[in-house]
């Protein structure tokens, strides 16, 4: 068992149920990281014994736990820490992926899987309205928040419009701010759909989870200044590390 769990004291003398200590104590230590991502924690039943508290109290903090991302449960193997879920705002603002991390806190960090210059389909020549002449660039990237696997994206922008980007250094440099800065290609607005799926096989090995596991799959039109549609994405977000965040507000003519 960790020595971290040798600074938990019940106390018993105030109003506030030992299970809510023994959840407050754990969500201080994974915040902190003395209780670290993956770690596996004790069972409840040495646990209870360490800490002479029942089984059922024990069991009620593991379980709100859970349910706010703080532990993940697996049959057979047992209960681990985890990190809760990025609250990303992705969906209702315009920002680039490092930015969004950092200000979460985390280490954003891309890999750049390929990058090449190809013929257009028909899929990317709807979305980006181009002809059957265009060629565009097709980048897939990995990327990263604190060193893990967050989500994969491949990425189709028309060659007419940015000639040269296939040579521009796409791991370190953002691609928003290479298209703004070298193409004065400036984000004016932006459609995305969500749709849920899951992992194939090529998927759930470039993320680290399995086959099948939930997929938050988004799709993205981002459009310039002069609203003619620049870059056509399609993006697969681990579902168990990230989530949509939303603001909604109550229209001023609705009544």
């Amino acid at each position: 068992m960790n020595s971290i769990y040798e600074q938990l004291k019940i106390d018993r003398t105030v109003p506030i149920p030992l299970y809510y200590q023994i959840k407050t104590f754990m969500i201080k230590h994974i915040e902190d990281n003395s209780l670290k991502d993956g770690e596996l924690l004790p069972p409840e039943e040495e646990l209870c014994a360490y800490l002479n508290v029942s089984r059922p109290t024990v069991r009620q903090a593991f379980l709100e736990l859970v349910h706010e991302g703080y532990l993940n449960r697996i049959k057979s193997k047992g209960t681990f820490v985890t990190r809760p879920k990025i609250a990303g705002d992705f969906i209702q603002k315009i920002q680039t992926y490092n930015q969004e991390m950092q200000y979460y806190g985390l280490k954003p960090k891309t890999k750049l899987l390929s990058i090449s210059e190809i013929d257009v389909f028909a899929e990317v020549m709807e979305k980006l309205k181009l002809t059957e002449k265009d060629k565009v660039i097709c980048l897939e990237r990995l990327r990263y928040a604190d060193d893990k696997p967050i989500v994969y994206v491949k990425t189709f922008i028309p060659v007419k419009l940015c000639k040269g980007l296939i040579d521009e250094d796409l791991e370190q440099n953002s691609l928003y701010d290479t298209l703004k800065t070298k193409y004065n290609i400036e984000i004016a607005h932006i459609n995305r759909q969500i749709h849920a799926t899951v992992a194939d096989p090529y998927l759930s090995d470039l993320l680290g989870i399995m086959e099948n596991a939930p997929l938050l799959y988004i799709t993205t039109v981002a459009y310039n200044q002069n609203d003619i549609p620049f870059e056509y994405s399609l993006a697969s977000y681990r579902a168990d590390m990230y989530k949509m965040n939303v603001d909604l507000y109550k229209d001023k003519y609705y009544k």
